[in-house]
């Protein structure tokens, strides 16, 4: 009898002991069962991108979360907001044509609540020395074998380095985004760059989105870059890039229109 006694004491203690656990489950559940659900609900970024120097807003900013395919675009006023974004540390990049790229501190994005930041970007600011004359007049673009491709041939979005590897024979694009250089027909020079009449050496160091491009010419051979090279004694280059951009104040040549 006493053996059984003890068997049968272990098992109503054995069952109030699932019980108790039972119920502390359901304790935890009632008291802290709302947090999870909580912890999911996304936050969202919304923000100012300004000029470094002036303080004036910047349009067509491209904002992403870096990591995570979220993006926004900013407004004539300089505003974006990104929705969605999961809680936790987040980084932003920024990229526009014209400015340097950016990406931000790390910033805390908290459940269901909204980040507003103002970031500014430091615009591409090129030195231009004096050009010496060198004794030939300006050639046509059509004598330096040029390429134009306008608007409506160019895909509706992304690197536009990249749609002309594709549209231009025998040019070559080589580096990363923030890092670019281009070859034309092997030539071991790299090329010149022209945004909005803007002269920029290579490497490209960012990124060009097609959708913001009304228009590109891109001109073969060192005689095709010389009128824009500083000087005599400046680099040679391989060919010139020129590229016309949405609100751009410089003129788009008769083969753009």
């Amino acid at each position: 009898m006493t053996g059984v006694g003890w068997r049968a004491g272990a098992s109503r203690g054995a069952r109030r002991g699932r019980r108790s656990v039972r119920w502390a489950l359901v304790g935890a559940s009632i008291a802290f069962g709302s947090h999870p659900m909580e912890a999911q609900q996304a936050g969202r970024i919304t923000g100012v991108v300004l000029h470094s120097a002036s303080g004036a807003a910047i349009a067509g900013v491209n904002v992403s979360v870096a990591g995570l395919e979220l993006q926004g675009t900013t407004a004539e006023s300089g505003r974006f907001t990104i929705e969605g974004v999961p809680p936790g540390l987040v980084r932003l990049t920024l990229r526009v044509v014209g400015f340097h790229p950016l990406t931000s501190e790390y910033q805390a994005v908290l459940p269901a609540e909204t980040l507003d930041l103002e970031l500014m970007l430091d615009p591409v600011v090129v030195a231009i020395d004096p050009m010496e004359v060198i004794g030939e007049g300006v050639r046509p673009s059509w004598d330096f074998g040029a390429t134009v491709i306008t608007r409506d041939k160019l895909p509706p979005a992304g690197d536009l380095l990249v749609a002309l590897e594709g549209a231009v024979p025998g040019l070559q694009v080589m580096g990363r985004r923030d890092g670019t250089w281009v070859s034309i027909r092997g030539s071991r020079n790299d090329v010149l760059y022209v945004v909005d009449g803007i002269v920029i050496t290579p490497p490209l160091t960012f990124y060009i989105d097609t959708a913001e491009v009304l228009c590109v010419e891109v001109r073969r051979g060192r005689r095709a870059a010389q009128e824009f090279r500083r000087s005599l004694n400046a680099e040679v280059y391989g060919g010139v890039i020129l590229i016309w951009t949405r609100g751009t104040s410089s003129p788009l040549p008769e083969t753009c229109a």
